[in-house]
């Protein structure tokens, strides 16, 4: 068990270690209420937060656009300048087949080192963890000068857009820090991550019936769906470099074409119209416009050999790929506090998918965009965080938030 020079953080850490059960159970009944997108909103589990948070003492405030689907803000203080901002959302992704779980995904079964379900570090376990962290501050009087706040937001699961979470805070006057950390999994510190492109891909064709005589001659008709396939597979064929940026380089800009696909109305009809979604991961190197020169060149080539056919696409998610200043300060403070408290460098890293760090970067709030208490299986069976992971990633977000306070 680690000790530190400075006796607050000691305390800092004997708060949260003593509180242990309770930040299990807590982190428990986040995973029991379920909040996922597109099938629950995240009225219920705010509440659970937020009644926490004044249990605490913090102060604590409901907001958004939305009731149904609110952000809680909770902080140290109500009035101060805030020096490190935890984020994590409230929603999650479904559960899948349960059939394929040890455990009910919404059980929050805890077991002697974990606790399982949808969720669990993505991210329950850690808006769990900020908020003991923001608990210990509060109690040990832990802070200089300044204050920290935990901000969970709604709706990051359908695409990261932030629309009714950090754009919504934002134009409100409600989003500044010195530095920020997204609590998600795991010990490495994610300085950024790719882009996030999605169209929607759509084919117009001709219907005919496809016994006529014009359709066998090709005098009559324009088949959709081929013709969508056809532009699949030349965007499925691009060719693409790993990344010279630094950080990127074991990354490639990625085109996924036809994530899902539909069209046609009948098996007797030349289908006349075809939609297909495209998913594109995106390096430094690749922006929106690079990319719908990719399309519109593919595009160009299809339709010239199926003149008939009409294929046009629509943005549905733009997400920029993004990397925080590694000299900030919260990316060295969080290096040291981690080193502290486990022993173990924190490796720097970006990390594949997309996440709703890039818009705060894009606000001038230097983002780690992933760390948080360790565990498995995000978006997985099994779900699940490790306890010494909770206690840890508590420990560590209460100690980065002093260390920034002093700066």
């Amino acid at each position: 068990m680690p000790t530190f020079t400075d006796p607050i953080e000691n305390q800092l850490a004997d708060y949260i270690r003593a509180h242990q059960h309770e930040l299990v159970t807590f982190c428990s009944r986040l995973i029991q209420t379920p909040s996922v997108n597109g099938a629950d909103d995240e009225a219920a589990l705010a509440d659970v937060i937020a009644a926490k948070a004044r249990e605490f003492g913090l102060s604590v405030m409901v907001t958004g656009e939305n009731p149904r689907r609110p952000n809680v803000i909770v902080s140290t203080a109500e009035q101060q300048e805030t020096d490190l901002l935890l984020l994590g959302h409230l929603d999650t992704v479904p559960a899948g087949d349960e059939a394929n779980w040890d455990y009910p995904p919404f059980a929050g079964v805890v077991t002697a080192d974990r606790v399982y379900g949808r969720g669990a570090i993505d991210t329950k376990g850690g808006m769990a963890a900020s908020l003991f962290a923001l608990a210990a501050l509060a109690a040990v009087g832990g802070l200089e000068q300044g204050r920290a706040q935990l901000i969970c937001v709604p709706d990051e699961e359908s695409g990261a857009t932030g629309d009714l979470g950090i754009k919504y805070l934002h134009a409100s006057g409600l989003l500044h820090a010195k530095g920020a950390i997204y609590a998600y999994s795991g010990n490495q510190i994610t300085l950024g991550h790719r882009g996030l492109l999605r169209y929607r891909l759509i084919a117009s064709g001709i219907a005919v019936h496809t016994g006529a005589s014009e359709w066998q001659d090709k005098t009559a008709g324009a088949n959709a769906v081929t013709g969508m396939a056809d532009l699949l597979i030349e965007l499925e064929n691009t060719p693409t470099d790993y990344s010279k940026t630094r950080y990127f380089e074991r990354f490639k800009t990625v085109i996924t074409p036809g994530t899902i696909i539909s069209g046609g109305t009948s098996i007797n009809i030349v289908p006349d119209q075809c939609e297909a979604l495209v998913d594109i991961r995106l390096t430094p190197e690749f922006d929106r416009k690079g990319l719908e020169a990719i399309l519109d060149a593919a595009i160009a080539r299809v339709c010239g050999r199926r003149p008939s056919l009409k294929l046009e696409y629509q943005l549905l998610n733009d997400a920029s790929a993004v990397l925080t200043d590694e000299n900030a300060a919260i990316v060295h403070v969080l290096d040291s506090a981690t080193r502290d408290v486990t022993g173990i460098e924190p490796v720097r890293v970006v990390a594949g998918p997309a996440n709703e760090g890039y818009l705060l970067v894009e606000r001038g709030i230097p983002t780690i965009c992933g760390f948080g208490p360790t565990g498995e299986n995000a978006h997985a069976a099994n779900e699940y965080v490790e306890i010494e992971g909770l206690v840890n990633a508590a420990i560590i977000f209460a100690l980065t938030a002093r260390r920034m306070s002093q700066n």
